[in-house]
């Protein structure tokens, strides 16, 4: 029922914004004409489950919700610099008081932050959102856990995930989060989300924040506020290939 209601929502905004131009209209003030770096990734069989968590950020994937059907493509929005290898996933509002790194330590070095982007019509929105460590396929997926939590079988009624206020989450090394001026994150003023506003698309926007030697991710959470979880796929050897979060606009785990 949660999602059917996320869905009406979904196609509710697209019908009552029909006066939003097509996006190719350059005219129109505050939507971004930049070329987004689209992920050009040949489709393969995924076996891992669940298979959207793959296939979301390949060009030409398609999703049937009720009657309609959404097509999928991913994009590279830039490099996170992960430098203690200890990764926070939060809402940026609350970076100061959930600004917890999983316990998860991931490898070091820059990787790129890719958003997968579901249509409807001239309707867009975020619907997962990762940091692509390899090219090695996933042979598992688990949750991304804080201190205390313990693991959970993926697709049942519990889940653990953080809370959005502001419409946005985010991807941080730990050590970022200790140098970033808070005041910066503070409200939907400040400099984060004023960043975001120079990636603006219908209805969704991202940024990658740059501060000093460190950086964020920041992008728009499918529809808006809620509770999203963050999984980490490992690979054949047991490495953490991929982190991403779900902003839970399809229901795969009827699938």
């Amino acid at each position: 029922m949660k999602h059917f209601i996320r869905y009406l929502l979904f196609a509710f905004t697209f019908c009552s914004c029909n006066s939003i131009p097509n996006k190719k209209n350059s005219s129109y003030p505050g939507i971004s004409t930049e070329v987004l770096d689209t992920i050009r990734s040949v489709p393969v069989k995924y076996d891992t489950k669940p298979v959207l968590f793959e296939t979301a950020f390949v060009s030409g994937t398609t999703e049937k919700v009720n009657r309609s059907i959404l097509s999928l493509y991913g994009i590279t929005i830039g490099n996170i610099k992960i430098v203690s290898g200890r990764i926070i996933a939060c809402d940026p509002l609350h970076i100061d008081e959930y600004g917890i790194p999983f316990t998860q330590v991931f490898p070091k070095g820059e990787f790129p932050v890719q958003l997968s982007i579901a249509r409807l019509d001239l309707d867009e929105r975020i619907v997962f959102a990762r940091i692509n460590f390899s090219e090695e396929p996933v042979a598992k997926w688990e949750f991304a856990l804080l201190e205390g939590q313990t693991q959970i079988p993926l697709g049942g009624k519990k889940m653990h995930g953080y809370s959005v206020d502001a419409g946005v989450g985010i991807f941080i090394d730990e050590e970022a989060g200790k140098a970033l001026d808070f005041e910066k994150v503070s409200d939907t003023d400040r400099a984060v989300f004023t960043e975001m506003d120079k990636h603006l698309h219908i209805n969704w926007r991202y940024c990658m924040y740059n501060f000093g030697n460190y950086n964020l991710a920041a992008f728009t959470t499918g529809i808006g506020d809620g509770s999203y979880a963050t999984y980490i796929g490992f690979d054949a050897n047991g490495k953490p290939c991929r982190l991403l979060t779900d902003f839970d606009l399809f229901d795969w785990k009827k699938k």
